[in-house]
């Protein structure tokens, strides 16, 4: 009976974490939504025809960094670490992150040609320093909440 609760416990507490992410992604998704409209000062017209472009292309760009991280990484536990890799297994996972970062280039390249027809080009640079920025932000809240946190 007290496995059978554990258990439970273990399940409820799992979800909610992970619900609990998914709603501060969504969150976050919003906050930078409105945070890149308002800083690029999009139209009501550039905003419907920008973000479906944008979020196709983000979403696409995540896949591949998520990819690049946990794949070459993976590989290497696998094997040990990196001291029971032979050179041409290392040189082989070398190869793989360049056509993964290639991937990414070529998305980035993609989606700013597709907004380009959308956004004047003063935009797009305004698009990359607004992203930067307001990942910055980010970051700074959660450093903040983690230092509360740990005091």
């Amino acid at each position: 009976m007290k496995k059978s609760l554990l258990l439970v416990y273990i399940i409820l507490l799992t979800t909610n974490t992970t619900f609990s992410q998914q709603q501060n992604r969504q969150k976050i998704k919003a906050l930078k939504t409105a945070y890149i409209t308002e800083a690029l000062n999009l139209t009501p017209n550039e905003a419907e025809k920008f973000w479906p472009i944008y979020n196709m292309y983000t979403t696409k760009i995540q896949a591949f960094k998520k990819s690049l991280e946990g794949g070459i990484q993976h590989k290497v536990q696998l094997a040990g670490g990196i001291d029971f890799i032979s050179n041409k297994e290392t040189q082989k996972l070398i190869d793989e992150a360049i056509l993964i970062e290639q991937q990414i280039t070529d998305n980035k390249i993609k989606m700013v040609k597709e907004l380009s027809k959308i956004i004047s080009p003063k935009k797009i640079i305004q698009l990359k320093k607004s992203e930067r920025d307001f990942n910055r932000r980010i970051l700074r809240e959660l450093s903040k909440r983690r230092k509360l946190q740990r005091q």
